[in-house]
Formats: C-alpha cells, structure tokens, sequence
C-alpha cells in the first residue's frame, strides 16, 4: 500500500531521517516504533504529503506522492484520514462542525442534504453519540482523540494515520483507544498506520511493526518477527517494557 525508498530529511543542521526504506501492507494495522524524537511523527508527515523530502520517494498505491501538487494532491488526499496528536479539533467549533468540516470542505458549492446523518453514523462510529453540540473544551482526553477519529474517518479514507493515539491517556483509556483502532479496522477495512512508542498497544493490536532508531528502520516484520528480533536496540527496546509492567 505504501512504500518508501531511501527518505532523507533534515532541518538545519538536523539530519532527522537518513534513508528510510520500509513497505506498510495494505489492509493491515502497521505500527512504526521509536523513542521520542525519533523521526516517527516526520516520516508520517512525509506519507501524507505535508513534508517534502530532501531526498527519496513514497509511493501510495504506485503513486509518488510527492511528485503531486495543487488540486492533485489535495484530491489524492482524501484517500487518508488523520488523527493527529492531542486530536488537533477546532476549539472554536462545536463537535458536528468538527466532525463535519472536511465534508463540507471537499463538497464546497454542493449541498450536502444527508450532512447530519453522516456526522452522527461517524460519531456512533466511535462510540459517541448526544455530543453534537459540545466544544472540545468541554470533552475529556479520550472523547477528543475519539472526536478527530470520527472527523478523520469522515470521507471514508482507505489509510488511517495515527500519530501517538495514546499519548497522555491513563491505561483504562488506551485499552479503549486500542479497541477503536481494532474496530476502524473491522468495520471500515481501512489500512491503518499508527505512529508510537507504546509498546504494550503495539502488542495488543499490531500486525506489523517496524522500528526507527537514529533516522533509519533497524527492525521490520509481522509483530512475531519483531518480538524475535535479535537486534540489541530492539530488545532493549522490549525489556524497557517488560521491567515497567506492561507485559500483560
């Protein structure tokens, strides 16, 4: 479903991805681990096409995303949905004009007589419904990440991107987020690409993981292959996790 061959990026003198070679399966939920300023969330900026690399290509469905541009690749986007870190709602909209905004947006001059039903099947979706006219300061953690869930599943995307979907949320509310990435999967048949460094969610619902370590993919595989690997970094990595507790 994707690929991506040789990616550099750099920021200044920053060297931040040094050669990024790595295919994510289609129909499958695909994991990408690191530590914190690893480079995870600037490779998944790259897939979507809000980064442009120094050097290197990913293609999408046998597509150069980055050979697009204009009404190309704002059209070539409504293949992704995209739930960001902290959900990234609009604070001055209400939940439905959240979750409806990219509707709107991508039918600019049409109407859109169905508007309501589509939000509300969205939000059942992700397990809300009544909240329509809430802000999202007036939301918890958990509802926020499930509120950009619903607007990111909204034009019925066929790759979901997940930049740190459990970051900040207690472990009740991860196991939650952890089953709505298992249910997109089940319900919509979407290829979902998660980027993180929980290793206890990546176990739970993985079917591939790879890991990024210093710019570059040192580990790649179903979640079997990767839990065997033999790469010091990686099992590190693994006990870090295991002297936590988070083995289950």
């Amino acid at each position: 479903m994707i690929t991506i061959t040789n990616l550099h990026k750099s920021f200044g003198v920053h060297d931040i991805l040094k050669g990024i070679d790595l295919d994510l399966p289609k129909g499958k939920i695909s994991y990408i681990l690191g530590p914190s300023g690893g480079g995870k969330s600037v490779l998944l900026r790259h897939m979507i096409g809000l980064l442009n690399p120094d050097r290197g290509h990913v293609f999408v469905n046998d597509v150069d995303i980055h050979s697009l541009s204009g009404q190309d690749l704002t059209h070539f986007r409504k293949q992704f949905g995209m739930l960001f870190q902290n959900a990234a709602l609009f604070d001055s909209l209400t939940v439905f004009e959240n979750v409806a905004f990219p509707i709107v947006e991508h039918n600019r001059g049409k109407k859109i007589p169905d508007l309501t039903e589509q939000v509300e099947k969205n939000l059942s979706l992700v397990g809300l419904s009544g909240i329509n006219d809430k802000l999202p300061s007036e939301l918890s953690g958990g509802m926020r990440k499930r509120v950009g869930l619903a607007r990111a599943i909204a034009l019925r995307p066929e790759i979901i991107l997940y930049d740190e979907p459990t970051t900040g949320l207690d472990p009740v509310m991860t196991r939650s987020i952890d089953n709505l990435i298992l249910s997109m999967q089940q319900e919509l048949d979407v290829t979902s690409i998660v980027i993180s460094h929980d290793m206890d969610s990546a176990c739970r619902v993985a079917d591939f993981i790879a890991m990024i370590y210093q710019g570059k993919i040192i580990e790649s595989g179903s979640s079997n292959e990767f839990f065997k690997s033999k790469s010091d970094i990686v099992q590190q990595f693994i006990n870090a996790r295991e002297i936590s507790g988070g083995m289950t």
